[in-house]
């Protein structure tokens, strides 16, 4: 028994000569490592699996903590820098770049090993290098490492340290020893200004190198920033806008030049405040912004110019800087940021609320094109893409194709009155080998000839009708606009155009008259802007070279109550009398309107007379008068007046609603495109009970932490990656986008589940 207690006594003398300085801060490491486990395992997790984030359950690996790593080791032999050109032999390798920590003793900032401290005695096995990492474990120490893994990192030490696709883990035990160097040794040993230089060279080089894995490139970004500012503060306009940014957080390079600019009461310009905004900790940049880094940057810029000029100026605050750095080594736990006497307006709320508002209008604007991006097989750089853009945005980014369109369309602007044929559009656009013109593809249509400048009729949005491969376009300079909304006056004028274009070009000859009927309807009418005048007129155009067509009509009309129908009927007469005759042809016409009307086709006659001999009253009994009519002994003259769709307006609310719905494109797609939307809706259903529970979960919030996501994924049996691929694939399937974009956090597109739900 007493040699039982006499052990007792021996552990506890142990474990108190052996441990940290303090049980806080013992207690403060478990803490730490507790709290940043998941963090961590996800970092070095996701650039194994090709960018998806992993449980460690997932992976069969485990985290070891840092009292379970230490072991001590035989090796008294006080730690060494190797500079670059000092040649050492670890291992039968011999290591000419220097820049690591060699040798047996060397502790780290919490207490324990220095982790990239590589100890020249332990072994390595030279049969079966561990090249992928396959066996290294989070937080990598070089003392707890396998064999194998120190073989496969001391031949990349040997090597010019430049190798594609080197196991990342590998690259942050080499980056631990760096950032110890910087923020320690340069305190301790009083480096030299030409060393400092040289770490941070390596570190540019590893981040242009290694920068692909997103987790080194936020602490490679955010070394190089710390240390650019702390040593050579006086030197920041040589290093790159790049490093003012590190991901989600401020980089004391930003703090540093933010500060900077408050203090001598200068603006803030674009680039601090795009920064500003995206680095925030409280605000997170949708869809569109994170898939479309390069133009939403861009566009912010042009946008934050617009509206503040050189920028906006933000006064001194009482909030001292701080610049602070969080390391990525386990063992350099502990380390405090630089303090300055400069102001630290980083967190102040009232400016940053001004570059929220302009970050998300940037948002709005970019999600057509992120989201045809977000279509499997568009690029970035086809015709399609490039007329998503904002119009000044997608100035700045030259495409051959477009260039080409665009000259091409100022050209017919110019030479053939806005008349094109829709052949040669589609020949300069690399479409020539379309069968047919779809919704997609008349949508399309539209959108290039609107980034390019112009308008065109027929454009399926607002005139409710496509172009045929055999047909023409008109195109209109200037175009609808980014934020065209036409009001229910243009419906109601486009509707009576249609209809007396139908019958203007029914005896195969539109006479000037005829034309100039529509022409001033749409012109004299106070009630419709210029842009829907611009284009209705070249609406009119189209539709009176165009052969009519009766598609939709009989249902559409069918909804009209008797005096609707009265007033329709009362307008297609008057164009039919405009030139002063009447063709057989458009008599005809008339009847089958007259029909389609529920009217009785034998009063056509009956109201061409009425109508050519009444300048007061109207064609039948409970209707208003629509106009004056003109007669001498050879011709009569109609004009419509533009008052009538007022008095008619006044006299039935019906009319406003049921013209507006006349011809709209979901009237007019064909049954094959009905039949698509029914397949959408059976398609809605298409996911299991497991996978329905975890879409259910994720939308009910934008982004969630990973860890999350996979403790779900678990309680319904599912694997997480292969999870999140199926509902992404469903909704493919149903809008042609994907919801879910991994990654640490997981987002979701909620804009997208709005659009699945409306299905």
């Amino acid at each position: 028994m007493e040699w039982f207690f006499i052990g007792l006594i021996g552990l506890a003398i142990w474990g108190y000569a052996t441990r940290p300085s303090s049980r806080s801060s013992l207690d403060k490491k478990q803490s730490f490592e507790n709290k940043n486990r998941d963090h961590l395992s996800r970092e070095y997790g996701a650039n194994r699996h090709s960018g998806t984030a992993r449980s460690l359950d997932d992976l069969g690996i485990r985290i070891t903590t840092s009292s379970e790593r230490q072991t001590k080791s035989k090796n008294k032999e006080p730690a060494r820098w190797v500079q670059p050109g000092d040649g050492v032999s670890i291992q039968g390798k011999t290591i000419s770049r220097g820049f690591v920590y060699v040798g047996g003793v060397l502790k780290g900032m919490d207490g324990w090993r220095e982790a990239s401290l590589i100890d020249p005695t332990l072994k390595a096995d030279q049969k079966s290098p561990d090249y992928s990492g396959e066996l290294m474990g989070y937080w990598p120490s070089y003392s707890e490492i396998s064999p194998r893994c120190r073989t496969a990192y001391l031949d990349w030490l040997a090597s010019d340290r430049a190798q594609s696709g080197v196991y990342i883990g590998y690259v942050f035990l080499y980056f631990y020893g760096i950032e110890r160097r910087l923020l320690i040794d340069v305190v301790e040993q009083s480096l030299e200004e030409e060393e400092i230089k040289l770490l941070i060279t390596e570190l540019i080089r590893l981040r242009d190198k290694y920068g692909y894995n997103r987790s080194f490139k936020n602490y490679s970004n955010s070394l190089i920033s710390h240390a650019t500012v702390k040593f050579f503060p006086n030197q920041l306009e040589s290093f790159s806008e790049e490093l003012i940014s590190a991901g989600k957080g401020f980089t004391s390079l930003f703090k540093y030049q933010l500060s900077n600019a408050v203090r001598a009461g200068d603006a803030i310009n674009s680039g601090l405040a795009h920064t500003w905004v995206s680095s925030h900790p409280d605000f997170s940049l949708r869809t569109p912004a994170r898939r479309c880094e390069k133009e939403f940057k861009t566009l912010f810029k042009l946008r934050y110019e617009a509206r503040y000029g050189e920028g906006i100026k933000v006064k001194e605050n009482k909030t001292k800087l701080v610049l602070d750095y969080h390391p990525a080594s386990p063992t350099m736990m502990g380390y405090r940021g630089v303090e300055s006497d400069l102001p630290d307006p980083s967190f102040l709320k009232g400016p940053v609320k001004k570059l929220m508002t302009i970050a998300e209008s940037c948002t709005d604007e970019l999600e057509s094109y992120s989201r045809y991006l977000g279509r499997k097989g568009n690029s970035s750089n086809s015709i399609e893409a490039h007329a998503l853009l904002p119009k000044d945005l997608a100035e700045t980014v030259p495409n051959k194709v477009f260039d080409e369109l665009k000259s091409w369309l100022m050209q017919q602007s110019e030479n053939a009155d806005g008349v094109l044929e829709v052949s040669e559009f589609l020949k300069i656009i690399g479409e020539d080998e379309l069968l047919k013109i779809n919704k997609k593809e008349a949508i399309q249509i539209s959108t290039l000839a609107e980034s390019a400048g112009f308008g065109i009729a027929p454009d399926i949005r607002f005139h409710g009708e496509k172009p045929e491969l055999s047909g023409e376009l008109v195109i209109f300079r200037k175009g609808h606009g980014r934020d065209f909304l036409p009001s229910s006056n243009f419906h109601q004028i486009k509707t009576i155009v249609r209809l007396g274009a139908m019958v203007a070009v029914a005896d195969e000859h539109v006479a000037i008259e005829e034309s100039e009927t529509l022409s001033n309807l749409i012109s004299d009418n106070r009630d419709i802007s210029n842009i829907e005048k611009d284009s209705l007129g070249a609406y009119l155009k189209w539709r009176l070279k165009t052969p009519p067509n009766m598609v939709g009509i009989k249902t559409l009309l069918s909804k009209l109550a008797s005096p609707e129908r009265t007033a329709i009927s009362e307008i297609v007469v008057g164009v039919a009398l405009a030139d002063g005759k009447v063709q057989p042809q458009e008599i005809v016409q008339l009847e089958k309107l007259y029909s389609q009307l529920g009217l009785d086709k034998a009063l056509v006659t009956t109201d061409l007379h009425n109508l050519k001999s009444s300048n007061t009253t109207s064609l039948r009994e409970n209707t208003s008068k629509i106009g004056k009519t003109y007669s001498d002994e050879s011709s009569v003259g109609f004009k419509l007046d533009r008052e009538f769709l007022k008095r008619r307006q006044t006299e039935t609310k019906e009319v406003q609603s049921v013209l507006e719905a006349i011809f709209t494109e979901e009237e007019l797609v064909e049954n094959s495109q009905e039949q698509e939307s029914s397949d959408i809706d059976n398609a809605a259903s298409g996911l299991d009970n497991a996978h329905r529970s975890l879409y259910e979960k994720l939308i009910s919030q934008e982004q969630w932490p990973d860890k999350d996501i996979q403790q779900c994924c678990k309680d319904l049996n599912l694997m997480m990656d292969g999870a999140l691929e199926v509902i992404n694939d469903w909704a493919f399937e149903l809008v042609d986008a994907p919801i879910i974009e991994n990654g640490d956090p997981i987002f979701v597109d909620l804009e997208i589940v709005n659009e699945i739900n409306a299905l």
